[in-house]
């Protein structure tokens, strides 16, 4: 029989952006994952402009681990999508593009030690610690 996998060989990983609505689910993903002591680790993918991140509280980046990447929405590579219909008007691109680029960046950018990942939303929690496989 195979053995079982180590509950402590999971990555939970989670995107937002600079931006409050974002850091109170961000607060709340952190609390339950500590709450549930939910082996393994966990980060926050986190979309921030340089303009975002100048003034974006200290307290805040610091509330658990933190990737910081460019924020696709304020993008210039994305300048041809802002006559886009599912712009949202708020930048030249398409926020959207946040989740799949912060994922590429971040495996780009770390070594990641662990066999599984779990991607998570911002606005979701733990209700009881996760078990790969």
């Amino acid at each position: 029989a195979a053995a079982a996998a180590d509950p402590a060989d999971l990555h939970v990983v989670f995107s937002a952006e600079c931006i409050p609505a974002f850091d109170w689910q961000s607060a709340g993903l952190f609390y339950s994952f500590r709450r549930v002591r939910q082996p393994g680790r966990i980060t926050r993918l986190l979309a921030c402009s340089e303009a975002q991140l100048s003034t974006y509280p200290k307290v805040n980046l610091e509330m658990g681990p933190t990737f910081v990447h460019k924020n696709m929405r304020f993008d210039a590579s994305n300048d041809a999508e802002k006559d886009d219909p599912h712009n949202d008007g708020k930048g030249t691109g398409y926020a959207s593009y946040n989740k799949p680029y912060s994922v590429m960046a971040w495996l780009e950018q770390t070594d990641v030690e662990e066999d599984y990942v779990l991607f998570m939303d911002s606005d979701m929690i733990l209700r009881q610690p996760i078990h790969p496989v």
